[in-house]
């Protein structure tokens, strides 16, 4: 067998040459365009380990093993060859397990190079490796990859006894499957498309296990299916007569009757749900002209309140964004997610019901996230090229649109509370918010929502309700430069709709400091005194902050003194809670640990006490926030980002 198997690499010579040309292409242009030495690890990723998954990169795959199993069988069979093999004192099986092993590995060997040189490429920026370096991310892409080699060589194999037909009706299923993943949203788990699909827990990648085992399967009964019809296939010069007639029709019958029940079972999943979780529980549809709502059964009477205000809600949004038609948008109801009450990718929406109490809060995420399907169409996805310069205006206005189309004045009235409070007390300024890492890594993310509303409003204010979306469409425009840096891109955009961003700004920052001056500030205490120690019998760490009305930061930079506190006017919070910074990663953003904090009286002072386990701290030092909800409607209130140290058994 090994003896089979390394004639057979060796007869891949030629296909072999040809991926490492392409390697080797690659590889030099990444050379002369971009400066190796200042790689990340996130700069590497970046476009293949980003959430869900690339149809450019996994129709790249699929042409490289189709056109490494074509050249496996129908060549040796047209040429005779095939002959010789079969008269050697080895099984046909055994020819066949060869021929297919050896495509596998020359496959995976290519891989592996890659990937390794690819280890070698980020060494040479100490930055990508100190600390930026994720093994388990690496790894988890080269296992997932050589599988997924394996499984599109599998059908490879079986196409190429059909030959040009099957490659032709192959090619026809993937374009409906990329059709059905950007119009449709999805195509549930046969498509091969979501073998490639990337989740993450914090910047742990997880991988479709059970698309991939699914396929896996598959595709081992496919090679069986495969091994049947080469085994019975004598070679073209002993069999040229019947291949000119009833060989060629069966070709072609079975062929297209594979393609039938092949785009038969993808269209059924499309039909039959959203994704993994649509596909495996009982769901129901719905449908209105520019929506299609799969939903568990369960929430029949949510979502009938939302089908009776969805085409107005959806035609109001579209006059306040000047647009002039409306896609079809697929909606995901059956989601579940403890960080986000919806998503957006390109025109499909996810949406958790259990994320808002009251379902005119669906409404107005449904609005939220139709907001974002918008953007992105309008932009013509210009929008991601300048992500971390846009995110607060991305989030923003679809929250500003949201709240003028589905009202909830309460809740509008204590972010835009919330984000003043923000502004005033921790020093934020446009220059923070153009720059999302920067950001996330100096204040709480979410922030971008309400600050970001804030700032959509002077936007309209000063230049007009149309304003945000002329913006929009100006970053997709003709001749638009790419690559400024934040700061350039926004003043170059603003004066290609004829708006100026310094008056914006300073709009902002007026609005801001006005709200601040009238909201009740004490509904906003702050954290003072804060001590750290540590329990090594329950392995967890003890922070405790004493709450104190807050105080402009003095001269002196003393704190507050207990006397101080004493006399207190705040009004304390119903909740409290700590989040625990991850480590920075470009992969994936990352959830940090949250942790409830419990209010306790220490004689004339109340103080809040959290336990965090140590588990969720690396190292030594750690990184975290402070915060409280000021009221029902609002959200969590966080300070600035502190960092901490672990004490040692009973030391602060």
């Amino acid at each position: 067998m090994i003896r089979l198997i390394a004639k057979e690499i060796r007869q891949l010579q030629p296909i072999a040459y040809l991926w490492l040309a392409i390697l080797v292409f690659g590889y030099g242009i990444q050379f002369f365009t971009e400066r190796v030495d200042e790689n990340t690890f996130g700069d590497w990723c970046e476009g293949y380990c980003d959430y869900n998954s690339s149809a450019a990169v996994a129709v790249f795959i699929i042409l490289l093993a189709l056109v490494t199993a074509y050249s496996l069988f129908p060549r040796e069979h047209d040429e005779g060859t095939i002959d010789l093999l079969r008269s050697l004192p080895v099984s046909r099986k055994s020819i066949f397990i060869a021929k297919v092993l050896s495509a596998w590995l020359l496959l995976v060997g290519f891989n592996a190079l890659s990937y390794s040189l690819d280890v070698l490429l980020l060494s040479s920026n100490p930055e990508s490796m100190g600390g930026r370096f994720y093994p388990q991310v690496w790894f988890t892409l080269l296992w997932r990859d050589s599988l997924f080699l394996f499984i599109i060589l599998s059908h490879g194999v079986l196409l190429s006894w059909f030959r040009t037909l099957g490659l032709i009706l192959y090619f026809i299923y993937l374009l409906l499957l990329v059709l059905a993943e950007s119009y449709l949203g999805t195509s549930g788990h046969w498509s091969v498309f979501t073998l490639l699909a990337n989740e993450y827990q914090g910047s742990d990648l997880i991988v479709n296990s059970k698309g991939l085992l699914i396929h896996a399967v598959v595709a081992v009964f496919i090679l069986v299916f495969a091994y049947r019809l080469w085994d019975r296939t004598e070679s073209g010069k002993t069999n040229q007569k019947t291949a000119s007639r009833s060989y060629r029709f069966v070709q072609f019958v079975g062929g297209l009757l594979g393609f039938i029940l092949l785009a038969g079972a993808m269209l059924y999943q499309v039909e039959s749900g959203t994704g993994s979780e649509s596909a495996a529980t009982n769901v129901k549809i719905a449908a209105t002209d520019h929506y299609r709502f799969a939903y568990p059964p369960e929430k029949e009477s949510v979502v009938n309140y939302l089908l009776e205000f969805a085409e107005d809600d959806l035609s109001r949004l579209s006059e306040l964004m000047g647009v002039s038609e409306l896609p079809r948008i697929r909606v995901d109801l059956t989601a579940q997610s403890e960080h986000a009450a919806g998503l957006a990718k390109w025109k499909k929406i996810q949406i958790d019901l259990d994320s808002f109490e009251d379902d005119i809060s669906q409404r107005r995420v449904l609005i939220h996230e139709a907001a974002h399907v918008l953007q992105a169409i309008e932009s013509d996805r210009s929008l991601s090229d300048n992500y971390p310069a846009l995110k607060f205006f991305i989030e923003g206005m679809a929250q500003h649109l949201s709240f003028d189309v589905v009202p909830e004045t309460s809740r509008r009235q204590s972010n835009w509370a919330l984000a003043s409070v923000a502004m005033t007390r921790q020093n934020i300024d446009f220059n923070h918010m153009i720059d999302a890492q920067g950001f996330a890594e100096s204040f709480d993310a979410d922030l971008h929502y309400s600050l970001g509303d804030l700032w959509v409003d002077a936007l309209v204010n000063t230049c007009g309700q149309l304003a945000p979306s002329d913006f929009v469409r100006a970053t997709g425009r003709e001749g638009a430069p790419r690559g400024l840096p934040a700061a350039l891109f926004w003043r170059d955009t603003m004066r290609a709709i004829d708006c100026d961003l310094d008056t914006v700004n300073a709009a902002w920052t007026a609005k801001g400091e006005s709200l601040y001056g009238q909201i009740d500030e004490s509904v906003f205490p702050e954290f003072t005194k804060i001590t750290t120690t540590k329990d090594a019998a329950a392995d967890r760490i003890i922070l405790r902050a004493v709450l104190s009305d807050y105080k402009l930061p003095s001269t002196d930079a003393q704190d507050a003194s207990d006397d101080e506190a004493t006399n207190r006017t705040y009004k304390t919070p119903q909740r409290f809670s700590i989040r625990i910074g991850k480590a920075a990663t470009n992969l994936a953003a990352g959830t940090d640990a949250v942790y409830r904090g419990q209010l306790v009286q220490d004689g004339e002072l109340e103080a809040v006490v959290f336990s965090i386990p140590l588990s969720a701290i690396s190292g030594t030092r750690f990184r975290y926030q402070m915060g409280f909800l000021p009221s029902k409607d609002s959200r969590y209130y966080y300070e600035s980002w502190r960092r901490g140290t672990v004490p040692s058994p009973g030391k602060s």
